[in-house]
């Protein structure tokens, strides 16, 4: 069967990489994608990765500053189902081509922006580049500490702009949906600040919402040093005899204990002072850590890896770059790398398709369009017309209250990638139970009212039931919620779910329109399928932690160093190895909603397959491409500041600015502005490939002029001539979505109330509606919804004591003494 966008014609009018890699999904499953852009192209085609978000796609070029070039777009509109944009508020209507014009004249269009700071509030109109969103709004000074120096760091990897990018593709699949429905289209609007923060609110010693208000409801309740702490035993990075680094993500105590029994430490564990790792003192893991440390120093890099892939129990990988990703065993084969051929740059590997969808599988395509290239088949030729006029007065009755509205989901994830999916898909009206053991208790799960507050983002807007699956009453409760609901996901290892009886093809006899989500590490092929894997094994083979370690880490092989000096490169190796879990649940709830949309389009489920590995491709798709003379892959400098002089922190006279100078107008404004013009007469900076050239004599350059004013009044200053310069200390990540004027204007935070902690902020929707708006609640507690749920499906009360009395299922009063 086609791909479940076939038949969709979409135009993406936006420029960069959040439009990009949201409509470059969209074309693989069979969206007819027009590129709209103007006569002198993209601007964002500088960048080399451009031809690998764009392959498989249209190209047109029109001047939307010309009559003739608006009357072409609004005919291209007519057409269309769906259009994307990624201008600052306010662009769109000067070509009107806003959504309240378009959709007066076509009520059907699925309209998506996708901006930088959102749609309202101060910073509106500020440039949207995700350096300067990041810096304004936390990150970056949330970071401190991951180098040895004071002061925010530059965060090297795009998260926000793929966050972004799958908020947005929900939203239009999801409005497609509303659509099929009522008949009407609406406005999807997402954010990079929407999309910065929320996937990674999760640890509560850092500077995010959680921390933030804690500290306001207890004061002894203090900030950990950012940066400072050493990994867990379990995720410890190692150097080995041939200088190689490794990256251990060993979770379970048996995968901790079977690490140390791989390397020869196995007689560790009869010490007293080791032999409950990883429940050890501060003192004892860091004497267990260098005993690690000097131990495998013993063998090489590829030593090593034979002796885990033989055990088959220990998670372990070596650091790898973007591009050297490409060549590993499980991207290879779980086809996690596709080829095409540019007529630009010749063969290309690049991206392939986000999810894996059996029954309607994506292709890519390619390559990218020229500028104008199909400026003739596209406006030469007829196309049917989009549904025009008003809507009937039913179909705007029949609309629904949230974009999923009337879906169920099964939750039987674990951690963090798989629940906090099924987490996005709850804030858009769907209704999802999240299944935990009946051995998930207060000790584990819920330690405190801090760790609630951090469960907002793994169990908000669910009800939550506790369920033992290993018996057969439990499996038999499992098996009338799977005949009930449209979706089950899953992150177990190969084979646990056959043993659970709740594998794909189980679930399809007793509900053949299932939606069958599964999510793992490295895929379902090849020798390293059946590995255990958590986030620091993407981290370390798909090269997103090399870009954020900075130029010059980890320490090459020729790096002389003793113990003390491995143990702080480690700290700053996994320091750097954050977000590939969440990363992840975005590709989990895309797959998802794309799984339910071609549920609706033939009246059958089937599998969806998400890999650890492919997600973070994506999420590093700006360098996750390979061709011959590609240029080298851009890293932050050694202390990590950005990446170039005209893109990185800057120290002022107090406090510290990030800038984002990306065109060539922008720079002579810049000069201009801070009164140097001296600098565009200078043929050191003359040109782009001129300042590249001369990077370290134009960042001394630019230090010395930030050097004269406090960073509040450069931000004043240069934001009023429209340059991407903003202060990037000014407030912790948590203090700017819970307090910053421009968090309140775009609801980046909302009260919720749980039921133990009380009323508190969450983080807001990643994307929002016109017409059918998200819905976004607390947490829940584990097991407080298993009593109404088994009633909900014909177990009497009598019966629900006695299961559990014998321990099949587990609810809140049993697991940590409140009322069910």
């Amino acid at each position: 069967m086609p791909g479940p966008c076939t038949g969709l014609t979409v135009l993406d009018f936006s420029w960069g990489m959040p439009g990009a890699l949201c409509t470059l999904v969209m074309a693989d499953f069979g969206a007819d994608v027009i590129k709209v852009e103007p006569p002198v192209g993209d601007p964002f085609r500088f960048q080399p990765a451009w031809i690998s978000w764009n392959r498989g796609k249209k190209g047109v070029a029109l001047d939307l500053g010309t009559t003739e070039g608006c009357a072409h777009a609004i005919e291209l509109i007519g057409a269309a189902d769906v259009l994307v944009e990624s201008s600052r508020p306010g662009d769109m209507a000067e070509s009107g081509l806003a959504y309240d014009t378009l959709s007066q004249r076509y009520p059907r269009l699925v309209y998506c922006s996708i901006t930088g700071f959102g749609q309202k509030g101060p910073l509106a109109r500020v440039k949207g580049y995700e350096g300067v969103v990041a810096a304004k709004a936390g990150r970056m000074i949330n970071l401190q500490g991951q180098p040895n120096r004071d002061g925010p760091v530059f965060s090297a990897v795009p998260t926000g702009s793929w966050h972004a990018s799958q908020a947005a593709l929900r939203g239009i699949i999801a409005a497609l949906r509303v659509r099929d429905v009522c008949g009407r289209g609406q406005w999807v609007q997402t954010s990079i600040v929407q999309s910065l923060a929320s996937p990674h609110d999760n640890n509560v010693g850092d500077g995010g919402l959680v921390n933030v208000q804690m500290q306001r409801r207890d004061p002894k309740f203090a900030r950990a040093p950012k940066g400072r702490g050493n990994s867990s035993i379990g995720y410890i990075p190692v150097r080995t005899k041939d200088g190689a680094w490794l990256q251990h993500a060993n979770q379970r105590v048996p995968h901790i204990q079977g690490h140390l029994k791989a390397i020869g430490l196995g007689h560790l564990l009869e010490d007293e002072r080791f032999a409950k790792v990883p429940a050890i003192t501060p003192e004892n893991r860091e004497l267990l850590r260098r005993e690690i440390l000097k131990k495998q120093l013993e063998k090489t890099a590829g030593e090593w890896m034979e002796i885990y892939l033989q055990d088959g129990e220990i998670a372990a990988e070596p650091y790898r770059n973007c591009i050297q990703a490409m060549d590993h065993p499980a991207v290879l084969a779980n086809s996690t790398v596709a080829a095409i051929d540019d007529p630009r740059v010749g063969p290309l590997r690049t991206l392939a398709p986000l999810v894996e969808l059996p029954d309607t599988p994506g292709t890519q395509s390619g390559p990218a369009p020229d500028v104008g290239q199909h400026n003739s088949e596209v406006l030469g030729g007829s196309r049917p017309a989009a549904a025009s006029g008003r809507l009937q007065e039913a179909a705007v009755a029949s609309t629904p209250a949230h974009p999923l509205s009337g879906v169920t989901i099964l939750d039987l994830a674990t951690i963090q990638a798989g629940p906090y999916a099924a987490s996005m898909l709850a804030d858009l009206g769907a209704r999802v139970i999240k299944i935990d053991a009946t051995d998930k208790r207060l000790d584990e799960g819920r330690r405190s009212s801090a760790q609630a507050l951090a469960d907002v983002r793994t169990y908000a807007g669910k009800e939550s039931m506790q369920v033992d699956l290993q018996t057969p009453e439990g499996k038999a409760i499992l098996h009338k919620l799977i005949a009930k609901a449209d979706v089950l996901s899953h992150n177990y290892r190969l084979g646990v779910a056959e043993r659970l009886q709740i594998d794909w093809e189980t679930c399809r006899r007793i509900n053949p329109r299932m939606v069958y989500a599964w999510m793992g590490t490295y895929g379902e092929h090849g020798k390293h399928a059946r590995r255990p894997g958590a986030h620091p094994i993407p981290g370390a083979i798909m090269g997103g932690a090399v870009r954020q370690m900075g130029r010059g880490m980890p320490p090459p092989p020729e790096t002389v160093m003793d113990t003390e000096d491995i143990v702080e490169a480690t700290r700053w190796i996994m320091k750097s190895n954050w977000g590939p879990d969440q990363n992840t649940s975005a590709a989990v709830a895309t797959g998802i909603v794309l799984g339910l949309r071609a549920r609706d389009i033939s009246g059958k489920g089937q599998p969806v397959s998400v890999t650890m590995l492919n997600a973070n491709a994506w999420t590093n798709a700006d360098e996750y491409y390979d061709y011959s003379n590609r240029p080298p892959i851009t890293v932050p400098d050694a202390e990590i500041h950005g990446l170039n002089a005209l893109y990185r922190l800057y120290r002022c006279r107090e406090g510290w600015v990030f800038l984002g100078c990306l065109f060539e107008d922008e720079w002579q404004t810049f000069c201009r502005t801070v009164q140097r013009p001296d600098l565009l007469a200078d043929r050191r900076f003359a040109t782009r490939e001129a300042r590249q050239d001369n990077d370290e004599a134009l960042i001394a350059e630019i230090a010395n002029i930030f050097a004269g004013r406090d960073a509040a009044e450069w931000e004043d200053l240069l934001l009023k001539a429209d340059i991407g310069c903003v202060r990037a200390d000014e407030a912790l990540e948590g203090e700017f979505y819970a307090d910053h004027p421009h968090a309140k204007a775009n609801a980046l935070s909302v009260e919720v109330d749980h039921p133990t902690v009380g009323k508190h902020l969450r983080y807001g929707g990643l994307v929002e509606f016109s017409l059918t708006p998200g819905r976004y609640k607390a947490s829940a507690q584990i097991g407080q919804h298993t009593k109404p749920l088994l009633r909900e499906i014909g177990y009497d009360d009598q019966q629900i004591e006695d299961l559990g009395r014998r321990g099949i299922v587990q609810w809140a009063d049993r697991a940590i003494g409140g009322e069910p």
